[in-house]
């Protein structure tokens, strides 16, 4: 049902909840995320929506809240693929401070966006967002794990640099990843 060379395709529910719990379950096991906190839920019988808090190492968090289109396949399996998204990739503090943010929940047309998958960019130096987003386009919209990835690239390019505050107390861990 999925076409191989498109990577946000359809994919059969189980193989994508098993890909997802390997890749968040790598993360842990590197020690990056601290504290899985998605949950899902189903607020329609077509619609997953996957939503929470991931706190990572170092203060840092991805706040995500994902929408999953869900079909049956007429054989008793589901197939799923991703509607709308967004990644909220900041480190925590008194008051939060964003990094980055993908999501499709809008187009910016004025901008001149073709779709409505765009990259919210931030200055570190002021936590100011950079204007205009930054158009990415269907062909380079991350999955979950790439802005984990990201996120946690970010912190050994340039925020381990910065004179930042990383151990926020509302960050908690939980014992099951220790």
């Amino acid at each position: 049902m999925s076409k191989r060379n498109d990577p946000h395709g359809w994919n059969s529910l189980d193989n994508y909840i098993q890909v997802h719990e390997r890749r968040i379950a790598d993360f842990i096991a590197e020690g990056f995320i601290i504290n899985d906190g998605l949950v899902r839920d189903w607020p329609t019988p077509h619609t997953i929506l996957i939503k929470g808090r991931i706190y990572c190492d170092h203060g840092l968090f991805l706040d995500v809240e994902k929408y999953l289109e869900v079909i049956d396949s007429g054989s008793g399996s589901k197939w799923v693929r991703t509607d709308t998204y967004g990644y909220h990739g900041g480190i925590e503090g008194d008051q939060d401070r964003a990094i980055f943010r993908y999501d499709n929940f809008h187009v910016y047309e004025r901008e001149g966006h073709r779709d409505a998958h765009h990259r919210h960019r931030f200055e570190h130096d002021t936590w100011q967002e950079i204007e205009p987003p930054e158009w990415i386009g269907a062909e380079r919209w991350p999955h979950l794990s790439d802005a984990i990835a990201e996120l946690r690239g970010w912190w050994e390019t340039i925020g381990r640099f910065l004179d930042l505050d990383t151990s926020h107390p509302n960050i908690t861990r939980d014992p099951s990843n220790s």
